[in-house]
């Protein structure tokens, strides 16, 4: 048969191509990585109106945030598309173990989407078992806790001897990191991010007129 080593090499480009549509999602070109260290790697999203991303692996104990308010949808592989609403300051954790996820994701509504999805890699310190901080606590998990801060904690005093944070402003202005040795002052703007050493010295100040939206995620 003349066409048998065309209709094969096809077959093989045809699976080819869809192992490769078939990614890590921190090789996702629209999960762009922005922080990477041996306990966190956080990845910034930001999908137009339209945009959809390439089906993606999610196998590693995540946790995620909204920031603006619009509809998705989404789909797993080889099921349909499912709709949803991105909502400003909604927070979740995901273990995908072992459950791991294949899916896309489209910005079905008419505004930016914007979320952020940061792998937890490596523990902090698994023999010791703190207690959480202070703050509303959103969720706590094996590998996590999540922080609600608002406008009237205004006052989160010193805090020290912690694991490593990520503190993610969905809302507000003028929000500071201080740092207690120092004094110095490092602002969180709307819509960033900022991550925190393990063991560092602190205090988180708000002093703007809007209303505030922060969580941070502390690994354990």
């Amino acid at each position: 048969m003349k066409n048998k080593p065309i209709l094969i090499a096809t077959a093989i480009l045809f699976c080819s191509s869809g192992l490769m549509a078939q990614v890590q999602v921190s090789k996702e070109p629209l999960h762009k990585k922005v922080l990477e260290n041996k306990y966190v790697r956080l990845m910034n999203v930001w999908l137009q109106p339209g945009d959809t991303t390439m089906f993606h692996i999610h196998s590693t104990p995540s946790v995620f945030l909204h920031f603006s308010n619009t509809n998705m949808c989404s789909q797993a592989e080889g099921q349909d598309w499912v709709n949803d609403k991105a909502i400003p300051g909604t927070a979740w954790y995901r273990s995908f173990s072992p459950d791991i996820s294949v899916h896309r994701v489209t910005n079905c509504g008419t505004v930016p989407l914007h979320v952020t999805d940061a792998e937890i890699l490596s523990s902090f310190d698994s023999t010791f078992k703190k207690a959480p901080l202070d703050f509303p606590l959103l969720f706590e998990n094996e590998k996590v806790f999540a922080y609600r801060l608002a406008k009237k904690s205004l006052a989160t005093g010193i805090i020290k001897n912690r694991g490593p944070m990520i503190a993610e402003l969905v809302a507000g202005d003028k929000v500071y990191y201080v740092d207690a040795g120092t004094g110095k002052k490092t602002q969180i703007k709307s819509g960033g991010y900022l991550y925190i050493e393990p063991g560092a010295v602190f205090s988180l100040s708000f002093e703007g007129n809007e209303e505030v939206n922060m969580v941070v995620f502390e690994i354990k």
